[in-house]
């Protein structure tokens, strides 16, 4: 049998591997019942269910032809990776607004046709809608600007 390394086989892989290893680590939790549930009854569940489309995804790999591989474009997830740390890093001492512009300012410079005007509506647009949500819709205690 000749397996090819393919994007469905990778997957299926990564998705086994961490529902594998969610279910180890929660294996302590206690289940409890369908009626009363326990705390790690729902990490179980979700845990089997990637473990099994993981399964199908192997599965499917072996037994048709699927994409291959392509190289990994390393510009998209330099810039999203690097935004997301930024945020993570600056959100709680230069506020939420900042921190979110230069997230969607990094994730927007991995694609090679980078439109500034373009860029700047939709960081706006998107500050605005997460503002509503977490600030209006969900009451959560995020600074909105830095504190001097």
């Amino acid at each position: 049998m000749n397996i090819r390394i393919s994007t469905d086989l990778l997957t299926g892989l990564l998705f086994v591997s961490l529902g594998g290893f969610a279910i180890a680590y929660g294996w302590n939790y206690p289940l409890g019942t369908p009626a009363r549930i326990g705390p790690g009854y729902y990490p179980m569940l979700v845990s089997s269910g990637l473990i099994l489309i993981g399964i199908v995804l192997i599965g499917r790999s072996i037994l048709m032809d699927s994409e291959r591989l392509e190289p990994i474009a390393v510009r998209p997830m330099a810039f999203v990776l690097t935004g997301t740390l930024i945020f993570g890093s600056i959100v709680e001492s230069s506020g939420f607004i900042l921190a979110s512009i230069l997230l969607v300012v990094a994730a927007r410079l991995a694609d090679r046709d980078f439109r500034p005007l373009e860029v700047g509506i939709l960081a706006l647009v998107l500050v605005a809608f997460i503002a509503a949500l977490f600030w209006l819709g969900l009451s959560l205690p995020l600074k909105p600007l830095p504190r001097w």
